[in-house]
């Protein structure tokens, strides 16, 4: 039981630093990827506490598993991996002189939750670094392939919207229906155009063939709370660049006026793909 307890802790500590890298880095590893890449660090490293070859390697496994053997992005993350260890490990020494736990149980999983707490604010003061080096909006061609269909978009990257989808985190974007409506199946548009934003969230209404397809989207606006129809897009890609990471779209059915004559309104994550394709444009 003990050595469960010692390989559980062991994960925790390697889960943390994994999802530091894992955002910092962009990566977007499957959160069961970077579960089981803990799994793979920590077991070893138990078995043989006091060995540098196998702490070498658990390290070299782990990443591998959380990140993948292709060399660039392997090296990227782990950097990421190194810099978020280094940086718990000098926290936690701080920690450790201050406070004492009697129980070594209790002492371990609290430096578990501190080295978990200390890594998220500093993945999130990085991002916001990051984010501050970018213009705050940025205006771009883009195609969508949704429903069947690949649609042009032109695009405008906000860096005021970071609205996600609750279950899985992933970005929400949001789309004109005047840009999607020759492309909407008939009957999802009837629904859509039926939709109470502040009604009784439910998809029983919508056709079962595109329910997996579709998330409620709780919006927080300053006119107020209300409900969206978020739909799972195939694939987005930016000019001829990078495509972004897997998410929905919201569409709006007023006609607003998107900045710059745009028709679609993309969340902020969306700005590496568009500078990272802009980027090779010039460098080719």
């Amino acid at each position: 039981m003990y050595g469960e307890i010692i390989v559980g802790m062991n994960m925790l500590f390697n889960y943390a630093i994994l999802s530091f890298a894992n955002k910092v880095g962009n990566v977007q590893a499957a959160r069961r990827r970077l579960v089981f890449a803990s799994f793979a660090g920590a077991l070893p490293v138990v078995i043989f506490p006091s060995s540098m070859i196998i702490v070498i390697l658990s390290f070299f496994c782990m990443t591998v598993v959380a990140f993948g053997k292709s060399f660039q992005p392997w090296k990227k993350s782990a950097s990421m991996v190194l810099i978020g260890a280094v940086f718990a490990g000098g926290f936690l020494t701080a920690f450790q002189y201050r406070i004492t736990i009697f129980s070594s149980s209790i002492n371990v999983l609290t430096y578990a939750v501190v080295a978990y707490v200390s890594l998220y604010f500093m993945k999130k003061k990085w991002l916001d670094v990051r984010t501050g080096r970018h213009v705050s909006a940025l205006r771009a061609s883009s195609v969508i392939d949704i429903w069947n269909a690949e649609i042009e978009i032109d695009v405008f990257v906000d860096s005021g919207n970071g609205c996600t989808e609750p279950l899985s985190g992933a970005p929400v974007h949001f789309v004109s229906l005047k840009a999607l409506e020759r492309h909407m199946p008939e009957e999802l548009l009837k629904k859509l155009l039926a939709w109470d934003p502040h009604g009784a969230p439910s998809m029983s209404g919508f056709p079962e063939a595109y329910q997996k397809q579709i998330r409620l989207i709780r919006l927080v606006t300053v006119q107020g709370n209300s409900w969206a129809v978020g739909f799972r897009f195939d694939r987005w890609v930016i000019g001829d660049g990078n495509a972004l990471q897997p998410g929905y779209i919201v569409v709006t059915k007023n006609d607003r006026r998107y900045p710059d004559g745009a028709e679609a309104i993309l969340h902020v994550s969306a700005m590496e793909s568009l500078n990272g394709e802009r980027g090779t444009a010039y460098a080719t």
